[in-house]
Order: structure tokens, then C-alpha cells, then sequence
């Protein structure tokens, strides 16, 4: 059930909105999403997403007179998606009327009911006012604890109410030098030593504390994302993208870390795959915190990412050496921990062309010549020579490095070295300031064996836990 799409001007009217409450479109907002229906398909126009949950659904139309119908089919829509737990707000956007619904508990008689809400979208779809009206919801979607949600208001009002002449950069840089104490305490915003007051307790605490960890690393991808166009703007020029959780949970499932094993991420921005590979050795391992610390190692040029990335890991570690450092990720983890000793290597790298002041990184003999200078085939060599023989490699690439004809003498090369497990497709627009779709793949240092499967698999984002059985089959790790 497509229909015509409304006015450009209603979308264009949607996607202002979201961005000025600070949503990134393909990571937290995506259009034309479908919707299975029975047989056939339903169309979503918008819909917000809390990692790969929708939380709103939003249905456009071209004129205030159509606002009825664009109740009714947006009511479809969000019952279809899911019928047993339908998405809880509906947003009709009607020419330059609005009008927002929230789910109530089901009547046996009437079925589903969305009622009316008085406030703006703008209001409503606030990322604090969303967790207070849909954290029931979350949680039965197993989307976060409760804990984490309540740390994620505490911190996003915090966030919101810092100076509005600081850009998200300068609020998130200024958060991390609170927490590590580099302000004085007496010329503190309230905002920031609210933040630093919940840090400390924890930290004081002494014990694990995920829920904040994942709190403070979903407040910080703000500072992953552009402030303005081109090649001069950091992130663009360093590569610093930040990583759906859900899509690192998958990879550090797939590869199944075990007790004792050392496992290390070169561009570990806001340490996305430590945290979730110290959650799972704990919870999955029963491993105690210093025997998790002993085996986890970063290293990031960014010194904003370094220091996102020791807070994230000191909070699920406390009292422990947290092996993360600043450098070159080409160059220093061979230097400080040595080539070839690695069980597990998980990273999402950099994308696009290798500034002048990253090293020289094709110096193996048997490398192919004249490979481009690109962040993402320099690091795929990079993972190859740091996995031990024998390890395992959960890497996300750019479809190119797939495909492209050009690159065929380093497919054959990677080939020659490691055993192909999986590679899955991952939803176009998952990482929306990198042009290129890119896919999870998950590789054994072994040389294949002949017969050897592989799994190849293309997913939506509310699919990751459905496919990884079949990974994990196919990888026997």
C-alpha cells in the first residue's frame, strides 16, 4: 500500500524538525520505511527509531484537510509493525497542521486506541520527553534497562541546557574534562556538575555500572557527527563515525569472546566494541573486572574519542588500568603489543583517503602493488596482521571494498589468509555521513579450507538477533 507521496515541502517541514532536536537522519529517523502487512507492504513516510525500535511513526500529508485519513492510515501502520506492541506515537503531519497520538492500553473492546496529545511534535519528540512516554515500551522491547533510560534524561537535559553559542563538539568536549575534573568546580555550570555528580557516585560506588556506560556513550555520538561540510571538518577528515549499538552487539556476538582472550579495537572511537565485549565476558563469561581489563585494548588519534572511550570502560571496569591510548592505529598496536597477538580484532574504521599524517602502512612484501591509500583498506590489512592465527576478525567495510574491480588483487590477498565466515549487509543509511552502504564481516586468521561455507546475508535493522544464530552456525568460533 504505497501512496503518492505528499509535497516535498511537508517532508522537508519533518526532517527540520528532527534535526533541530538533535536526530541524525539514517541512524535515528529514517523515510520511506516498510512495513509487512500480511502479503503486501505498508509504507511508513518517517519513522523514529530508538536503536532498531521504532518509537514514532510519522504519516505526511499535503493539506490540513487530509489529517483524518493520515490518522487512520498511519494507525494501520503502526499496528502492523507490530500488532502485539504497536509503536507507541504517531505524528500526522498535514500541510502545516500537526497532530500527535500516544498508544493507551489496549480496551478488548475498541482494540488499539491512540489518543490525542496537546503539545507540538517538537515538544513531544524531544529525546527526554520520548523516554518518559515510551520507557514501558522500551524496556518490554528490550530496547535498555530502566537505569540506563533514567541516566539518558538525566544527561540529555543536562546536555540541552549547556551554553546554546557552544556547538555539540565543544558540550560533549566540555562534559569529558568535567567528569576527569580539568574545570574548576566553582565556575561549573549546574548542568555539568549534575553530570559530574552522577559520575562520581558511580565511580565512588566501585562496582559496574553498564547502564551509564551506554547512557553516556549514546549522549556522546553527538560529538561523531559533522558541523559542516567538506573535507575540513574533523570528523570528515579523521573519519570519526559513530557505531550503532545494535550493530556492534552483533559483531561482538558473532565472534563469541571467551575468557582469557585479548581483543583489541585501533579505531575504537567511543569504545563501543570494548564496552559491549566487557558486557558480554561478564555476563555471558562470568569474567571479574580485572581479568576483562587485562585483555581489552584501544587505541584512537582522536584524543576527544580516547577520552569518550576510558570513561565508557572505567565506569564497567572500575579501579582497573584501562589499555586505551592516543595514536596511530597503523602503527602503535604492533609497537606497544605486538604483531600477530591478537585473539580477537573487532573495529569499524575510518572511511575514505589517509591524511599525509597517518604512516606508511603497505610495508608487508607480499602486499599487492598500487593499492589505494584509503583508511579502510589499510585497516583491513591492519586487522589481518594484529589477529593472531587462529583469531577472529569482526570488521565493518564500505560495500566497495566488496566489489570494487579495482581492489580484486587485495580480495584475493585477504582471501589467501583468512577463512570467510560471514558477510551481512547492513541497512543503507545506518551510518548517514559516510556515502557508502557497508556490511559486517566476520573472518577467521585461517587459511580456507576447501568445502568451507560462508553465510551471506542482507538484513533490516529490527533483523540483527534473528540472523545471528545462523552466523554463529556457519562460524562455529
Amino acid at each position: 500500500m504505497r501512496r503518492v507521496k505528499p509535497e516535498t515541502k511537508v517532508l522537508r517541514r519533518v526532517r527540520q524538525i528532527f534535526q533541530r532536536l538533535g536526530y541524525a537522519e539514517g541512524v535515528e529517523f529514517d523515510f520511506e520505511v516498510a512495513i509487512t502487512y500480511g502479503a503486501r507492504k505498508l509504507w511508513a513516510d518517517v519513522m523514529l527509531f530508538e536503536g532498531n525500535i521504532p518509537v514514532a511513526l510519522v504519516e505526511a500529508e499535503s493539506s490540513e484537510s487530509a489529517i483524518e485519513v493520515g490518522f487512520e492510515e498511519g494507525r494501520l501502520k503502526a499496528i502492523a509493525w507490530n500488532p502485539e506492541d504497536p509503536i507507541p506515537l504517531l505524528w500526522i503531519a498535514a500541510g502545516k497542521r500537526d497532530q500527535c497520538y500516544r498508544a493507551v492500553s489496549p480496551d478488548r473492546r475498541v482494540g488499539v486506541r491512540y489518543e490525542p496529545l496537546p503539545q507540538k511534535p517538537e515538544e513531544i519528540l524531544q529525546p527526554e520527553q520520548v523516554v518518559k512516554l515510551c520507557g514501558d515500551y522500551l524496556e518490554r522491547q528490550g530496547a535498555a534497562l530502566a537505569e540506563e533510560l533514567r541516566y539518558r534524561q538525566i544527561l540529555q537535559r543536562a546536555f540541552r541546557s549547556l551554553p546554546s553559542r557552544w556547538n555539540d563538539h565543544k558540550r560533549c568536549q566540555a562534559i569529558v574534562e568535567a567528569i576527569h575534573g580539568r574545570q574548576n568546580r566553582r565556575r561549573m555550570s549546574q548542568s555539568l556538575r549534575q553530570i559530574v555528580s552522577v559520575f562520581s557516585q558511580s565511580l565512588a560506588s566501585g562496582q559496574t555500572d553498564f547502564a551509564l556506560a551506554r547512557a553516556f556513550r549514546w549522549l556522546m555520538r553527538r560529538y561523531f557527527r559533522p558541523l559542516e561540510a567538506g573535507r575540513d571538518d574533523p570528523v570528515r577528515r579523521y573519519g570519526r563515525y559513530f557505531t550503532p549499538s545494535e550493530v556492534v552487539r552483533f559483531i561482538v556476538q558473532a565472534v563469541d569472546p571467551k575468557p582469557g582472550e585479548r581483543i583489541l579495537d585501533f579505531a575504537c572511537g567511543s569504545g563501543g566494541f570494548l564496552l559491549e565485549a566487557a558486557y558480554y565476558l561478564a555476563e555471558e563469561r562470568k569474567e571479574s573486572p580485572s581479568e576483562i581489563a587485562a585483555n581489552l585494548f584501544g587505541c584512537d588519534w582522536d584524543i576527544g574519542c580516547v577520552e569518550i572511550a576510558k570513561t565508557v570502560l572505567e565506569l564497567v571496569l572500575p579501579k582497573q588500568q584501562v589499555n586505551i591510548v592516543r595514536g596511530d592505529g597503523l602503527k602503535i598496536p604492533q609497537k606497544r603489543w605486538g604483531t600477530g597477538s591478537f585473539d580477537i580484532v573487532m573495529s569499524n574504521p575510518p572511511a575514505g583517503d589517509l591524511p599525509k599524517d597517518f604512516s606508511d602502512w603497505g610495508w608487508d612484501s607480499d602486499l599487492p602493488q598500487n593499492l589505494p591509500n584509503l583508511y579502510e583498506v589499510a585497516f583491513l590489512v591492519q586487522a589481518v596482521r594484529m589477529a593472531k592465527i587462529g583469531g577472529r576478525i569482526g570488521i565493518l567495510l564500505p560495500d566497495g571494498i566488496l566489489t570494487n574491480a579495482q581492489l580484486k588483487p587485495l580480495r584475493k590477498w585477504l582471501l589467501e589468509r583468512v577463512q570467510l565466515q560471514a558477510i551481512v549487509s547492513l541497512p543503507r543509511g545506518l551510518f548517514p555521513f559516510t556515502p557508502s552502504k557497508m556490511s559486517a564481516v566476520i573472518m577467521r586468521k585461517v587459511k580456507p579450507a576447501s568445502g568451507h561455507k560462508s553465510v551471506l546475508l542482507e538484513i533490516g535493522r529490527q533483523k540483527f538477533s534473528a540472523h545471528l544464530e545462523a552466523v554463529r552456525q556457519v562460524a562455529e568460533f
